[in-house]
């Protein structure tokens, strides 16, 4: 079953174990020597957890040094238990739970086995305790419970009464003889009184194998291998729940920390830590209103002296063609509206047989923004009046929408060179109401004007007029409101480009444009330091969660728990964290005013990143080095 060809263990230049060779086939089996005689060192090479020597060691004729780690889970899942010094149990867990640690693998029949073993070893009463209020005696029948609960092959145990009574250690050692009747014992210890009955002994001294007596007979019938386990699902959320409720610590500390980084990364991508253009911007907004992102497409101007050639006669009349921007810009992307110029005057529009006379004002009309339904389709012969005006009809901006009014008024016509008035008239359909609204600042103090005369017909009915009025010239003046104040110098720019002179506040909206390329390379930094810092934070209660169960993951392995199987319960684990991290992310969220599914979407993430980083700490465990207690 066991068997060791000349072993050499050396610990640098010290022999630790020198050419060891012995059988072990069955029954009762003691590795006995003073302390330092190299006991401890054999029995890691006997159950695989040392491969680092010279020689050979087998188990049913298998090399333990070339194991996989398949083979080696399936050794400690089914085939060996080990008892390691100072009962190595998870203190978190009660009696039950510590047994059934191997069972999740194999679950079939987990109850009535851990029912008998209960029984057996006398812990019935104190299944439901747990292990860190036990007597050493108890955790010693906890731990060889555990191992039990494998119904292992091969049972060893390392100094299984070094920290007990005499009394105790007795039942032990009476406890370790029952066993092996049933399956292969091995006991290192230094106390011989252990020795009784018909048993194998083997003693080292100074890693040399003095003596071997080995007891006739002693062999184990051979049986067929254990089912191969594996972790399944429910398994593995079961297992989660159960460090969940054990140890809640741990996943509320790391929950809190995801939920923290998350809601400071929410709050950062949200805006909430916008720079001052964004405030800046929003002044001027409230200052001017909207109409202060218009840009006007005139086909003339005045311009001031040194324009064109420079006269004495003062500012002259600058012409520019601007035929084809309207179709150019009307689906572009980048623009919000794009309101007709209409130059009326004289306007009187009728309602239910009643005449009323719009004020002229003599200005371009000006928008501020929609208030209620929208803007008129330029193939229709629709309108958008101002919710002045709607107030002057008497109608609320919801009764006037849909309504068909009748307009008669004039415009001027200066092909000749010289302005005549045409009349003109038309019906259209009120498709919408507009505010425009603008405010002028004058000694610290803004003034909001708005006019009634702001109308914006369709291009349908602007081509309408134009036509009556007998203009040759076909285009027509027109405003672009862009999106923002990006593209508005982006589409200003492009304008300019092109020869074509647009009207608008430029120099204004290059000014909070300017201050948003510098606000926007500090929040830049800003928002990758508070990221790093989330991170690290995160990360930095995750390692220390994941380094304090060190010991407890080295007790899976040892349980037969391959490294996907640690996956999977981390897994499970991560998907706790996530539920518990993302509700407190949501209430966050809510009292911050961002965006609910953002704080989800860190939090998944950062739960993520803390699933990987554990895995790589699990990944890292050696049950050799975890559970490394007292000498070599």
């Amino acid at each position: 079953m066991l068997e060791l060809k000349n072993i050499t263990k050396r610990f640098g230049a010290e022999v630790v174990l020198q050419d060891v060779s012995l059988s072990i086939n069955g029954g009762m089996n003691y590795i006995v020597g003073i302390s330092g005689s190299g006991k401890t060192t054999l029995l890691r090479i006997l159950s695989a957890m040392d491969t680092q020597y010279e020689g050979e060691a087998f188990y049913d004729g298998k090399n333990l040094k070339t194991l996989t780690e398949q083979e080696r889970a399936q050794l400690y899942g089914t085939e060996l238990g080990f008892v390691a010094q100072g009962f190595h149990l998870i203190g978190e867990l009660t009696v039950r739970e510590n047994i059934l640690v191997p069972a999740y693998r194999k679950p079939e029949g987990k109850e009535g086995r851990l029912k008998a073993l209960l029984k057996k070893l006398k812990l019935e009463k104190l299944a439901d305790q747990k292990v860190s209020t036990l007597s050493g005696g108890q955790k010693q029948r906890v731990a060889i419970a555990r191992e039990l609960m494998k119904d292992p092959r091969v049972l060893i145990a390392d100094e299984p009464t070094a920290a007990l009574d005499a009394r105790t250690a007795r039942e032990i050692g009476e406890l370790l003889c029952a066993i092996a009747r049933e399956r292969t014992v091995i006991v290192v210890t230094h106390d011989t009184s252990l020795i009784q009955g018909k048993c194998s002994v083997f003693e080292l001294d100074k890693g040399v194998l003095r003596k071997c007596r080995v007891a006739e007979g002693a062999s184990q019938q051979p049986r067929s291998v254990g089912q191969k386990g594996r972790l399944g699902l429910c398994a593995a959320l079961r297992m989660a729940l159960v460090t969940g409720r054990r140890q809640p610590g741990k996943l509320l500390s790391l929950a809190a920390a995801v939920a923290i980084a998350a809601s400071c990364l929410a709050m950062n991508c949200g805006g909430l830590l916008d720079g001052s253009s964004n405030q800046a911007f929003r002044e001027l907004l409230k200052k001017q209103g909207n109409s202060v992102m218009n840009l006007e497409i005139v086909p003339s101007f005045m311009g001031a002296s040194g324009v064109e050639e420079e006269t004495s006669e003062g500012p002259q009349s600058v012409d520019q063609d601007i035929s084809g921007l309207l179709e150019e810009y009307q689906e572009d992307s980048r623009v919000e509206a794009i309101i007709m110029d209409a130059p009326m005057d004289d306007m009187v529009v009728t309602l239910d047989g009643k005449d009323f006379i719009i004020e002229s004002t003599g200005q371009a009309p000006v928008f501020n923004r929609m208030v209620a339904g929208k803007l008129a389709d330029n193939s229709k012969y629709e309108i958008v009046l101002p919710q002045i005006l709607v107030k002057k009809l008497g109608c609320t901006n919801e009764e006037i929408i849909g309504k068909e009014l009748p307009f008669i008024g004039s415009v001027y016509n200066w092909d000749s060179g010289e302005p005549v008035t045409m009349p003109i008239s038309f019906t259209a359909t009120v498709s919408g109401v507009a505010d425009t609204s603008y405010g002028i600042e004058y000694e610290g103090k803004v003034m909001v004007l708005e006019h009634e005369d702001s109308l914006f017909p369709s291009l349908a009915i602007m081509k309408d007029i134009y036509k009556q009025a007998g203009k040759k010239d076909p285009s027509f003046g027109f405003t672009i409101r862009p999106d923002s104040p990006e593209h508005y110098l982006e589409i200003y720019d492009e304008l300019m480009g092109k020869g074509i002179v647009p009207l608008g506040q430029v120099e204004l909206l290059r000014d909070v444009v300017g201050l948003k390329g510098d606000a926007l390379a500090q929040t830049g930094i800003s928002y990758v330091l508070l990221a790093v810092l989330s991170a690290l934070a995160v990360l930095s209660v995750c390692l220390i969660c994941s380094l304090m169960r060190k010991k407890e993951y080295a007790i899976y392995r040892l349980s037969g728990y391959t490294k996907g199987n640690l996956a999977a319960l981390t897994l499970a684990e991560s998907a706790g964290v996530f539920l518990v991290s993302g509700f407190l992310s949501m209430a966050a969220a809510l009292l911050l005013g961002v965006p609910v599914w953002l704080g989800l979407v860190l939090s998944l993430g950062l739960s993520g990143i803390c699933f990987a980083e554990t895995c790589l700490v699990v990944f890292q465990v050696s049950p050799l080095t975890a559970l490394k207690t007292g000498g070599r």
